[in-house]
């Protein structure tokens, strides 16, 4: 089993929070759809197992490529992968992209799992995080997928802002729940050197951010989730009727994925890479048959921090068999007096596995770091 990530880097805006990759500049959009196939070409040897089982287009903002775009990506892809009957294969797209043609087109792809970049259902909030969208058009982009055939639909949104209060938020839950989803992705909106979010707040043009505001919105989240029948199955992702990402669970999971695009990562396990955050200098390399990139091998200790922090966000959580026989007696004894040092309200002993209370998961990346070597 694998997964592929193509990283389709280009936006129309750049949001106010947003620090993944992306450029405003689409002059370079031929070019890279260009190095893009020829990447593949380059790295179809990367993953052992051919046979991919998700598929997940992210960026920037994928929805800004047309159907030729996309089925040229989807055949080179075929030339060297197979998909599994089963393939989940997860589009991101924002509201306003999305119109009945272009879902009809995005469903006979082979797209079946979208993931909507919502963020809010309030107009002023959209605004303040320079969001292109409004709320009725984030509500329309879902009408017209349910129309289209789409069965599994994410939406994300994003919470801890200061200038949206308690009653706020809990009507943007609401309506959340109300329409037509199947999974919900919810990130506190945290500030990041190189965005604009960073700079108003420098200039006192925004609130500073209040950690027990954020700490607030998730309690709420988490009850209101619960309550609408959302299973919480990773701290920032809650799946309705089972359906979670497998792409992401997957990253969770520890299985191998190619990333391919500008600043993607991979991983196969004894080693990661990761791709130039650079779309002139990604373009120029590939030109010349050479993938820009740079690699680490993971030690025993890297793996093992790798693995405490990310299954600990899971519903999952840390298995006490997984340590003692993959990381051996002395990690496994690690973690064994780490943990004693851990408040017995934050974590819960399920199926041999140490697993975070919904206390626990407010000091997630505390507790790990606790465990960490």
């Amino acid at each position: 089993m694998s997964g592929i990530y193509i990283h389709f880097p280009f936006c129309k805006s750049k949001c106010i929070y947003c620090n993944f990759y992306s450029v405003i500049n689409n002059t370079y959009t031929s070019d890279y759809l260009k190095s893009l196939l020829k990447e593949i070409e380059l790295r179809h040897n990367y993953l052992e197992d051919t046979n991919v089982k998700t598929l997940y287009f992210g960026g920037g903002t994928p929805s800004l490529l047309n159907v030729v775009e996309i089925s040229k990506i989807l055949k080179k892809l075929k030339e060297y992968f197979s998909f599994d009957s089963s393939l989940e294969f997860t589009f991101e797209a924002n509201p306003e992209q999305l119109s009945l043609d272009y879902l009809s087109d995005l469903k006979r792809l082979g797209v079946n799992r979208l993931s909507i970049g919502v963020q809010s259902f309030d107009d002023k909030i959209l605004s303040l995080l320079k969001r292109k969208h409004t709320a009725a058009d984030a509500e329309k982009s879902l009408t017209n997928a349910l129309s289209c055939g789409f069965d599994n639909i994410s939406i994300d949104l994003i919470y801890g802002i200061s200038e949206r209060d308690a009653t706020m938020w809990e009507k943007e839950l609401q309506k959340a729940f109300s329409l037509p989803i199947t999974h919900l992705s919810a990130y506190s909106l945290t500030v990041e050197e190189n965005t604009l979010l960073y700079k108003k707040i420098q200039k006192h043009e925004i609130a500073q951010l209040d950690e027990d505001h954020a700490v607030n919105d998730y309690k709420l989240l988490l009850k209101m989730s619960r309550e609408s029948g959302f299973d919480n199955y990773e701290i920032s992702n809650f799946a309705r009727n089972n359906m979670i990402s497998r792409h992401n669970f997957a990253y969770w999971k520890g299985i191998p994925y190619l990333g391919l695009g500008p600043s993607a990562h991979s991983y196969n396990g004894p080693s990661r890479q990761w791709n130039v955050s650079n779309i002139s200098k990604y373009i120029e390399s590939i030109s010349l048959g050479v993938i820009p990139c740079e690699s680490e091998i993971l030690s025993l200790s890297m793996r093992y921090n790798e693995y405490v922090m990310l299954r600990l966000r899971t519903s999952m959580g840390v298995s006490l068999d997984v340590l003692k026989n993959e990381f051996g007696a002395t990690l496994y004894q690690h973690f064994l007096d780490q943990f004693s040092k851990i408040q017995k309200s934050h974590y819960t002993f399920q199926n041999n596995g140490f697993v975070l209370t919904e206390e626990g998961k407010l000091y997630a990346d505390r507790i790990a770091a606790t465990l960490f070597i």
